[in-house]
């Protein structure tokens, strides 16, 4: 009899175990038993006797709520982990339980393949990360699963990129700019004087600003002064003694080509900007006022080859690049004048932009095409739309400007050399060592340096 009774005994009691509640889980390592419940939903769990009382660590994280004597409905609110205790009728030490809510599952959605790059990663809905990831586009994932489709969701991440994090910049700026210059002026005048020889004088631009006219060969008195029209152009002068007229042509046909290329190259750490200049500065005088006078402070501008950028490496194949080159030229033809200083004005070609591109691809951030046609004529009324003669009586300006300039930028991935590694060649180590004799510079110099130049 006695043993029937321990028998039944150990078997209420194993049914009081469990029976509350029925989706427990043991949590192992001395842990109270597990109840999971998804976001957003109910798990009703039936107790083997009279529940008195019931207490939840966080409510924000789960509710509980008494439906009878032995229902208790467990409702999950927001991604967590919270306690349950359970006060039984008729036992002396109330149950414990902890209770996790987790993302809900959709069943008529189809399962998500599993993601090979978070393999190595643990991803813990609501908590947090980690791990090691091969890349940042992997982490970003991973980081939005772990925090439950919430991207300003806090969670603690402790995992890690394992990535090269150097990239090396190439950038190119090529620039070409063509220049097509005519200009044509005629002046006439009668002599007043005596008729001299017939002569002609052809000047270059700007030797002279006008022609005087004497009365006769030796003579000492100017009878008359020709201005010219076009100062910077070649002057050609032709006087006829028999009809004392002097006619003065202005002529002047240019062409200039212009080309620009400059390649900076900059190093920076993923996610840090680094900014490069190769120019100089000039100095700007700045006039201050004030109660006691004015004075003179002098501020420097840069100017030359800046690049700034900053570059983000999202994967082995996929960077994000913030560039921003800028080409600067010192124009003393557009300056001011400030205290009688001259000071030059800036000819600048920049540009600023986001990119994603792969490990050695290029792309061409900016371009342009720039055509600039500038026709002016002076002439004289009536006379000047003649035909033939009317040349005599205007002068023609044609200025023409072609501008191409085109930038490229090329990024890579790159790792510092080892230790005790062989150095390449710096520019300019051929000439490190040169100090030629006396004889070598007189008789055997020939002024050969371009070897240390790329082209």
């Amino acid at each position: 009899m006695n043993k029937l009774q321990t028998l039944i005994r150990t078997l209420l009691l194993l049914i009081v175990a469990l029976s509350l509640p029925a989706s427990a889980q043991q949590a192992g390592n001395g842990n109270p038993p597990l109840i999971i419940v998804e976001q957003g939903t109910h798990k009703l769990m039936r107790a083997n006797a009279e529940v008195q009382r019931v207490a939840v660590g966080n409510p924000a994280t789960a509710d509980v709520s008494l439906v009878n004597r032995r229902d208790l409905l467990l409702a999950g609110k927001s991604i967590g982990i919270t306690s349950l205790i359970v006060w039984i009728k008729g036992e002396s030490q109330p149950r414990q339980y902890l209770v996790r809510v987790q993302l809900p599952v959709d069943p008529l959605k189809s399962q998500k393949p599993v993601d090979p790059e978070l393999s190595q990663a643990i991803v813990d809905p609501g908590r947090g990360l980690e791990g090691q990831l091969p890349n940042l586009l992997a982490h970003r994932r991973a980081a939005i699963a772990a925090s439950g489709g919430q991207k300003e969701a806090p969670i603690a991440d402790a995992s890690s990129v394992a990535l090269e994090s150097q990239v090396l910049t190439s950038v190119k700026i090529a620039e070409v700019s063509r220049k097509t210059l005519q200009r044509y002026g005629v002046n006439l005048m009668v002599n007043n004087g005596t008729a001299g020889t017939t002569s002609g004088i052809l000047g270059s631009p700007g030797s002279y600003s006008s022609f005087d006219f004497k009365d006769g060969p030796g003579s000492a008195g100017i009878k008359g002064t020709l201005s010219r029209s076009l100062t910077d152009a070649f002057g050609l002068l032709i006087t006829d003694s028999s009809s004392k007229i002097t006619a003065l042509i202005d002529l002047l046909e240019g062409r200039g080509l212009v080309r620009t290329l400059a390649e900076p190259s900059l190093l920076a750490t993923s996610g840090q900007t680094a900014s490069y200049l190769a120019g100089g500065e000039f100095p700007v005088p700045v006039t201050q006022g004030g109660t006691s006078g004015s004075g003179i402070t002098v501020q420097y501008k840069e100017f030359g080859v800046r690049l700034s950028l900053t570059p983000t490496v999202l994967a082995r194949d996929r960077i994000a690049l913030k560039v921003a080159p800028e080409v600067s030229d010192l124009d003393f033809s557009a300056g001011i004048q400030i205290s009688g200083v001259s000071v030059p004005a800036l000819t600048v070609r920049r540009t600023d932009t986001s990119i994603e591109l792969g490990d050695g691809e290029t792309f061409v951030i900016s371009g342009l095409i720039s055509s600039n046609l500038t026709s002016n004529v002076n002439k004289v009324p009536w006379l000047g739309d003649l035909p033939v003669l009317g040349a005599f009586f205007k002068s023609t300006t044609l200025d023409r400007s072609d501008k191409e300039l085109i930038m490229i930028v090329t990024p890579h991935l790159v790792r510092p050399l080892a230790r005790d590694a062989k150095l390449p060649k710096l520019p300019g180590d051929q000439y490190s060592g040169k100090t030629p004799s006396f004889g070598h510079n007189v008789f055997l110099e020939r002024g050969d340096f371009d070897s240390g130049f790329s082209r």
